[in-house]
């Protein structure tokens, strides 16, 4: 994917992304970038995230699980733009809490 291939070639981004690891901030990825931009430069360090079901994405993965969205300590992976509602409300619920992101579900009329 030429998308997650220029974000992981991109040094500030990497710099940023590292910079959030080692503060224990919070950073995530979606559809090819789990695997193209995070594997890629260590920065998942355990096993059991998702990404675009493509076998040269998910070869590339530390056992990857077939799921929607993971969450892993301040790490959120999803595996592309039809799972996208439910990863922003996994982040949301990692910076406000799962009640805010219930209530957002419930205003959106969104099933967690």
């Amino acid at each position: 994917m030429p998308g997650a291939e220029h974000l992981r070639d991109c040094d500030i981004l990497i710099d940023l992304l590292k910079e959030q690891k080692a503060k224990g901030k919070i950073y995530a990825a979606v559809c090819a970038s789990p695997a193209v931009v995070l594997q890629a430069k260590d920065l998942i360090d355990t096993a059991g995230h998702t990404c675009y079901p493509a076998p040269g994405f998910r070869s590339t993965m530390k056992d990857p699980v077939d799921t929607d969205v993971v969450v892993q300590e301040n790490v959120a992976t999803s595996k592309g733009p039809g799972t996208s509602l439910k990863f922003a409300l996994s982040l949301g619920e990692m910076l406000y809490g799962k009640e805010m992101a219930d209530q957002i579900a419930t205003q959106m009329l969104v099933v967690r």
